[in-house]
């Protein structure tokens, strides 16, 4: 899945009735008839369409607002549809591994300090932690500990 340096803006505002009105960054989808029980299928349709995570901001008629990412769902064909990168010299490159070792590189989302316990814990929304709960570790940029990150099933 490619993810953009900007993600799309998903708005719904959901009147007292339960009828939702839809915008994606401005543009008003045709969201006629729609209610609460629709939104899953909406983003759904929305990140399938856009093939990328959108932001979603949902206003509720009492003036509570939610906020989440919502990403694509997996499907079989989409590997087959990503063209296979060209060989080329690598951007980063490493030495000193051990033969077959794996080899990850972190990008740092969020930092923390850890309590004076040295435990760390970090919110996350749920999309971002279900689409990358295998790849995360922290990482103390300090001890040089790496830990594997423990988010609820």
């Amino acid at each position: 899945m490619k993810i953009p340096v900007v993600l799309s803006v998903v708005h719904v505002a959901i009147d007292a009735a339960g009828v939702m009105a839809v915008d994606v960054d401005g543009v008003p989808r045709e969201s006629q008839g729609r209610t609460r029980g629709d939104l899953r299928s909406v983003i759904d349709e929305i990140t399938s369409e856009l093939g990328a995570p959108v932001r979603v901001e949902v206003r509720e008629a009492d003036g509570s607002t939610y906020v989440d990412v919502a990403t694509p769902t997996e499907s079989s064909g989409t590997a087959a549809e990503e063209p296979t990168p060209a060989l080329s010299t690598p951007a980063l490159a490493g030495a000193g591994f051990q033969p077959g070792e794996e080899v990850a590189l972190a990008y740092v989302v969020v930092r923390q300090h850890a309590d004076a316990e040295g435990n760390a814990s970090l919110n996350l929304p749920p999309a971002l932690l279900a689409a990358t709960r295998g790849g995360l570790v922290l990482f103390g940029m300090t001890s040089r500990t790496v830990a594997p990150f423990e988010a609820p099933a």
